[in-house]
């Protein structure tokens, strides 16, 4: 993978990671959304780890 294109993806991944963040904390406890968000906020979290230590 080219360096560039590494380098987007990671900044790509810490935007969808903030927007992520903002979201989880907006719903309601009681909103079954949430889990959802937490689980697809992990994810992102990890594909990010990824692209730092690679």
């Amino acid at each position: 993978m080219k360096e560039i294109e590494k380098e987007t993806i990671r900044k790509l991944a810490e935007k969808a990671l903030k927007e992520l963040d903002e979201a989880y904390l907006r719903i309601p406890d009681t909103d079954n959304g949430k889990a959802y968000l937490f689980r697809g906020r992990e994810r992102v979290r990890l594909m990010l780890n990824i692209l730092k230590e690679g």
